[in-house]
């Protein structure tokens, strides 16, 4: 039955949504280079009221909760939960001030011990948190519940779809791309794709659009998928690059695949990170090597394109800020405090978001936690 999935897939693939006509019934965004526009403010696609929440570097009794990135945040209940699986390795829980609460999950052996937390969701009031070959299961206070062992895979990556789960395999001989029951027992694998420079980790390669439903998406794959059941993922969004849009086709079968896909990278278009909420679309990509953003207005349908160097950030302060989730209408920036804090210093104009800004100088270290900026976009 995988077999003949994997099959049916990999051509309905190479029939539909990376052939140079994808079928047209599919939600497209189409990115045209040419259409590139300059010297942006972002004051000027935002609504002015910003919420600015810098996360506090403490817990409560003074000792230091350093992290540096966001690679998984959730919203629940009026908190913040957040993972960074290389420096932080456990999740931890912000109320809406950004005070820090409390961390799920311990690096000690022993009940509720994990080995190297990999991903988190919250379903039912469970937090449920992706270690090495295994779940963990937590009640949103902390406490250690039981633990659901994977047969037969590893995985790197979840989300939990409405009968089972979907995870991003781990390892260079499984697919990408794992439909397992809510037993954890693997039901069908899609995206075959066995090449090291396709295994990179994706930031948010799995979301719930903003109907709720589990979204899917494959590094140098320009479609991403909806998962509803078992038989196959269907498209649910293509990205049209038109003038440089690569073709994972042609990558897998060329003489050197790795080589390729790794020269496709600096080539082609590459998207990096996308997050949407009801009326916004917020995608980001790189290109020869440049940082590009497209957004548009589901509302209006109007959009800008630019490059992320072209744009005054004049909200976050941040040239390297970006999004790490959605909380209903609003994106969640991530800023890095010591580039908040020098734009800060080095800032000339005068207006109500820097004077809030400026009141928050003394809640930041150069050297703490980030700063979430809660975005709402108005065009």
């Amino acid at each position: 039955m995988k077999n003949l999935n994997t099959l049916i897939f990999l051509l309905f693939i190479s029939l539909g949504c990376q052939s140079n006509n994808p079928d047209s019934t599919i939600k497209t965004i189409s990115i045209d280079l040419t259409q590139e526009k300059s010297d942006i403010n972002l004051t000027d696609l935002i609504k002015p009221d910003v919420d600015i929440i810098p996360l506090e570097n403490y817990d409560q009794t003074g000792n230091p909760i350093y992290f540096r990135d966001i690679h998984k945040f959730r919203h629940y209940k009026n908190e913040f939960y957040m993972l960074d699986f290389i420096y932080g390795q456990r999740i931890l829980v912000f109320n809406n001030n950004g005070e820090f609460q409390r961390a799920v999950g311990h690096l000690e052996e022993g009940p509720g011990g994990l080995l190297q937390a990999m991903d988190f969701d919250i379903i039912n009031d469970t937090i449920k948190v992706l270690d090495v070959g295994r779940i963990l299961n937590f009640e949103p206070n902390g406490n250690y519940i039981s633990l659901d062992k994977m047969e037969g895979f590893m995985a790197s990556k979840f989300i939990k779809f409405e009968i089972g789960y979907a995870f991003i395999g781990g390892g260079r001989d499984t697919d990408n791309l794992i439909l397992a029951n809510n037993e954890i027992r693997q039901e069908s694998s899609f995206f075959p794709y066995h090449t090291r420079a396709l295994n990179v980790l994706l930031i948010n390669p799995m979301y719930y659009s903003p109907e709720g439903d589990a979204i899917y998406r494959r590094q140098l794959n320009d479609t991403l998928f909806q998962i509803n059941d078992f038989e196959r993922p269907s498209p649910y969004l293509y990205i049209d690059f038109k003038q440089k849009k690569s073709n994972i086709n042609e990558l897998l079968n060329s003489p050197n695949p790795e080589a390729a896909i790794v020269n496709a990278g600096t080539q082609y278009c590459e998207i990096h990170d996308f997050y949407e909420t009801k009326e916004y679309q917020y995608l980001a990509f790189s290109v020869e090597g440049e940082a590009w953003v497209y957004l548009q207005s589901k509302k209006s349908e109007k959009s800008f394109l630019y490059k992320r160097n072209n744009i005054t950030n004049d909200i976050m302060l941040d040239p390297y800020a970006f999004p790490v989730g959605v909380i209903g209408n609003k994106f969640v920036f991530k800023a890095n405090p010591q580039n908040v804090l020098a734009g800060i210093e080095s800032y000339q104009g005068t207006n109500n978001h820097f004077e809030k800004l400026k009141k928050l100088w003394a809640n930041m270290e150069k050297e703490g936690n980030p700063v979430l900026f809660l975005v709402e976009f108005n065009f």
